[in-house]
């Protein structure tokens, strides 16, 4: 995201304008909402809300493996819901780039999750590069929406595990880097 566009604000100087800064506050609120109720359908299993906040093509991709469609996601999050005993999603900052015209929009959310996997407790910080489209009836679904950890790891490993760079360690498979920070062209050129 481009940080002029995202945080400049220009004075609307006529209807035309009003309206479309109007629009967008108006679509930017909602997809903020797509983003906590999604986290909250998740949490409380709520499968048929979860599938509900994609298009129907809709994708969400994780650990290089990308879901599409509600029967494929509807699978998948079942999946999930099996293997997680109790889940706590906590959105974050929620940046959103929307083209009111188009009805599409691009977002970087970020959060941190509790997560239970059997008897053990795991913590996450995580982020979603999402893309949005404003279905016919006025409401904001995920067209695709990607999810990258920055750590993953049994609660009492973060002491340790914080600072290493293979973050992810689920139980019964073997550590792997994060996905961020440090893939990202900013992390090793910060001082050229």
């Amino acid at each position: 995201m481009n940080l002029d566009d995202t945080t400049t604000t220009i004075l609307a100087t006529d209807e035309t304008s009003t309206r479309r800064a109007l629009r967008e506050l108006a679509d930017k609120d909602a997809i903020r909402a797509l983003g906590a109720l999604y986290s909250i359908a998740v949490d409380d299993h709520d499968l048929a809300t979860v599938v509900r906040c994609f298009a129907d093509d809709g994708s969400f991709t994780r650990a290089g493996t990308t879901y599409a469609g509600h029967a494929v996601l509807r699978e998948f999050y079942a999946g999930m819901m099996d293997r997680y005993v109790t889940t706590l999603h906590i959105p974050n900052s929620h940046v959103i780039d929307v083209d009111t015209e188009a009805g599409t929009a691009t977002g970087l959310l970020t959060g941190q999750a509790e997560l239970a996997l059997g008897n053990q407790l795991l913590m996450a910080a995580y982020r979603y590069d999402d893309s949005y489209l404003r279905l016919d009836t006025g409401r904001w679904v995920f067209a695709a929406r990607e999810l990258r950890f920055m750590y993953n790891l049994p609660v009492e490993q973060m002491p340790t595990g914080f600072a290493d760079a293979r973050r992810i360690r689920l139980p019964g498979t073997a550590p792997v880097e994060g996905d961020f920070p440090e893939t990202l062209p900013t992390w090793s050129t910060y001082r050229g």
